[in-house]
């Protein structure tokens, strides 16, 4: 019985060691493992690598886990700016009314970081061609034009010396426009259709003081001098009679405009020799007939800031890239990398191969606009 026992207790003890040796083992190996992922030299820079590859084959959300990665373990990077700004653009790439509201909400929590970036007024451009991308036809609410509006005349108050000003001001115009176009819509309905003319006075005022550049400024100028006529101020109507006779005499609303001036006894102005002549530059009729019903048109690319067109990386990224990874460390394994050099022109296709390729294109990926047809200069 004695001898029974002992045998007993020894395979107990023996069960117990072997238990304790697994369970050691299996604690060493995840050990390992957990060393194996923590924090090291030049592992941010080969996240960001990983990260690119990943969207420039428009896998946008391994991209974003990588990217999120990177951002949490390495709080340093000097890579943190452009991390952070691929994920919005990764967004901006993937289109659609969702993700156009979190790549707008990506990039202005970049702004808040990184406010006086160099990339700063191209990355609030990218906001306004958010929602000139959403902007609705004249009858409808003009919120993103508005919101887009304000968006380009801050830019261009906080960077007078953007190089962007350009294409800021394209933007302004065609914006201006059609926020112009609603506010002339809504004037025309109040005066024909509802005889209210205090509220016509008030939108054509808008459009008169806000948009001096506008297309149709002398149908402004005309329903303007109309309802301060029906509200029996003559003065002021006469004003605005004597504009459209001045500064539009090519206009369908000259001659009537004129009568209005004899009839109150005005004299009635010669052309202004000073002041070009608008009606001049104004679109075919047929743009004016598809404008009236869908106001002009803005076409904005589908490019983010640091993925252009098509996804790829273009050589002002690289130097983007390359100035930001200068400070970054390096392991043996990340150097070398693709990351932050600029494509090898001698073998292009192993360049597209491991970064995406270089675009060199220059203007060709900036947004293209419609603008107006200036050629034909069409009287009506």
């Amino acid at each position: 019985m004695k001898l029974a026992r002992f045998f007993t207790l020894f395979i107990v003890l023996m069960l117990v060691f072997s238990v304790g040796a697994c369970s050691s083992k299996k604690t060493a190996k995840l050990a390992v493992s957990d060393n194996a992922d923590q924090p090291r030299d030049g592992r941010d820079r080969e996240l960001f690598e990983e990260a690119l590859k990943e969207m420039q084959k428009k896998r946008y959300e391994q991209g974003r886990l990588l990217i999120n990665t990177l951002v949490t373990t390495y709080g340093d990077s000097p890579l943190l700016p452009m991390a952070k700004l691929t994920i919005a653009d990764s967004y901006y790439r993937e289109g659609g009314t969702p993700n156009l509201v979190q790549a707008e909400a990506e990039y202005r929590d970049w702004l808040q970081f990184f406010p006086n970036h160099e990339l700063a007024p191209e990355v609030l451009v990218k906001t306004a061609e958010i929602h000139l991308r959403q902007v609705q036809t004249p009858d409808r609410e003009q919120e993103h034009a508005l919101k887009a509006e304000k968006i380009l005349l801050d830019t261009t108050r906080r960077f007078p010396q953007t190089k962007d000003n350009a294409k800021i001001k394209e933007y302004l115009e065609l914006v201006q426009e059609k926020l112009a176009t609603h506010d002339l819509g809504v004037a025309r309905f109040y005066f024909e259709r509802r005889d209210a003319w205090k509220a016509t006075e008030s939108r054509c005022l808008d459009v008169v003081n806000k948009y001096p550049n506008y297309t149709d400024l002398d149908i402004a100028l005309w329903y303007l001098g109309r309802s301060l006529e029906e509200q029996e101020n003559t003065e002021d109507a006469s004003k605005y009679f004597a504009r459209v006779v001045r500064e539009f005499p090519s206009s369908k609303y000259r001659d009537a405009a004129a009568e209005k001036l004899e009839r109150f006894g005005k004299a009635i102005p010669d052309p202004d020799p000073d002041v070009q002549e608008r009606i001049a530059d104004r679109r075919s009729m047929m743009a004016r007939v598809m404008e009236s019903f869908f106001g002009p048109t803005v076409a904005v690319s589908k490019e983010g800031i640091l993925l252009k067109e098509g996804d790829k990386i273009d050589e002002s990224t690289y130097a983007l890239i390359s100035n930001a990874s200068r400070n970054t460390g390096t392991s043996p394994n990340s150097q070398g990398s693709s990351i932050g050099t600029k494509p090898s022109t001698a073998n292009p296709s192993n360049s597209e191969a491991s970064s995406g390729g270089s675009d060199n294109s220059g203007d060709a990926n900036q947004p293209k606009i419609k603008e107006k047809k200036k050629s034909k200069k069409s009287k009506e």
